[in-house]
């Protein structure tokens, strides 16, 4: 998933009574290079080990190492095919006789985890039709099958909902004071009025657009259907906090308007490099729980999307997959330090893996080859460019052990406080848990009931898929 599996990335022991089977399955050349990374098991439920090796691929069972299935890829005049491939016929390792039962495993192996195709609901209507059906479905595929099957993220959905509107409200007092004017009265508790003389706990278009993109997310993903909510937001005042949109960037505005007068999603955002403030990074923590499931290569493309409606830039995009990465292995339990260091390596190798210009990579060597959280206080910038939000973020989380000191630390850097706070909280939030949110900034929270309920309705739309 994050790396390319190889022979000697997992146990695999060779299969020792082969069957012929013929089949008739085509790739273009891009589908090629996906079939080639092959797929590394993360955990005991991810029951298959896939690697490619003198173009053949080469399918084994995780936890047993077993041989099950060898099949050539050949190349062609438009691509590559498999005609035909080998099953295990020892039935102390494989107990299956059927080649039509390998055929549509072999297939599903292929589209599902190689190729990142959501074949689930086919593969279920042909095939599960009893209670044995499910369990015989959950020892073959695992995860792959029934992703988050039985696991319930509304209180992590809680997490991130309410630490990115916390950080944001505890951010819009104070927005655009520089550090040195806020280091005389920094910011300790929830409070009102300020910048744009709004009561406590009112939160800004960061949060405002996280809730239109959550709100989508409780239904079937659809690029147009977030689109028409951010217009919705900007033009009726949708997911505002006390009834009217007072705060918004320029690089959104415009893209808002685009999208409004009929512009693809996708091409709706800037794609200048002056394009590159943080409005795409600030909204996207959401997307988090729609990628579970998703291999390293469709995450990038369902986030370049996500990010593209506002800020298509190479940069802004990069940005949002980094964030979202590290967001990831939050979510799966993994120390943050731990997180920061597994991305140097798995960031760097995809970037490298798509061609991108290395001159853009290099813009986040300060996260990808450097230590960040040991900069000191001076050489962390907090203005409204994508990057400095984005490191400053991750700078707040590594060098404090708390929701309240990390989102403090974001706001008291000064200039864009909300977003800063916004995107610090998220984490934060994912990071400790809803619980160390401290409850009195959550009671003074505008529009409380509504976050719960959305919480709430995007939980039970994971869990069904």
């Amino acid at each position: 998933m994050n790396e390319i599996a190889t022979k000697i990335t997992w146990l695999n022991l060779p299969i020792d009574n082969p069957k012929r089977i013929e089949i008739d399955l085509q790739f273009t050349e891009k589908l090629f290079s996906k079939l080639t990374n092959g797929l590394i098991p993360n955990q005991m439920e991810d029951k298959w080990f896939i690697y490619c090796e003198n173009n053949w691929l080469h399918f084994h069972r995780s936890w047993t190492g077993f041989g099950i299935y060898k099949a050539p890829l050949i190349k062609q005049k438009n691509g590559y095919a498999i005609k035909e491939f080998w099953a295990e016929r020892n039935q102390d390792k494989y107990n299956n006789k059927e080649d039509k039962t390998d055929i549509e495993q072999i297939s599903f192996l292929i589209a599902r985890g190689l190729l990142g195709i959501d074949a689930n609901e086919i593969f279920v209507n042909q095939n599960i039709k009893s209670e044995s059906d499910i369990i015989q479905g959950w020892s073959t595929f695992g995860n792959m099958l029934f992703t988050n099957q039985g696991v319930d993220y509304t209180n992590k959905i809680k997490s991130v909902l309410f630490g990115v509107a916390v950080g944001d409200a505890l951010g819009v007092p104070v927005e655009f004071k520089n550090r040195q004017t806020i280091s005389a009265n920094p910011v300790k508790d929830m409070m009102g009025y300020g910048t744009y003389n709004l009561p406590a706990g009112t939160w800004s278009d960061d949060s405002s657009l996280s809730f239109c993109l959550a709100e989508a997310l409780t239904k079937d993903f659809d690029l147009n259907t977030i689109g028409q909510n951010f217009i919705n937001w900007y033009y009726n005042n949708y997911w505002t906090p006390r009834g009217n949109v007072f705060d918004i960037g320029i690089a959104t505005r415009q893209a808002i308007d685009r999208l409004a007068k009929g512009e693809q999603p996708e091409l709706a955002g800037g794609f200048e490099a002056s394009s590159n403030g943080n409005g795409s990074l600030m909204r996207i923590l959401p997307l988090l729980f729609y990628l579970l499931d998703k291999p390293i290569n469709e995450r990038y493309e369902i986030i370049k999307q996500v990010s593209s409606i506002t800020h298509g830039h190479i940069r802004s995009v990069i940005a949002c997959f980094y964030y979202l990465e590290f967001a990831l292995h939050l979510l799966d339990g993994k120390d943050k330090f731990e997180a920061y260091k597994k991305l140097q390596t798995e960031i760097t190798n995809h970037l490298q893996s798509l061609s991108i210009n290395p001159t853009e990579v290099n813009f986040f060597d300060r996260l990808l080859q450097q230590n960040i959280h040991e900069l000191s206080e001076e050489n962390i910038f907090s203005s409204g460019y994508v990057l400095h939000t984005l490191e400053a973020s991750i700078w707040c989380l590594l060098t404090t052990e708390n929701y309240k000191d990390a989102v403090l630390k974001a706001v008291n850097l000064g200039e864009d406080t909300d977003t800063t706070g916004a995107v610090t909280g998220g984490l934060a939030g994912l990071c400790y848990g809803l619980d160390t949110i401290p409850p009195n900034w959550l009671k003074q929270l505008a529009r409380y009931d509504d976050i719960e309920n959305l919480a709430e309705r995007l939980g039970k739309n994971i869990a069904n898929h």
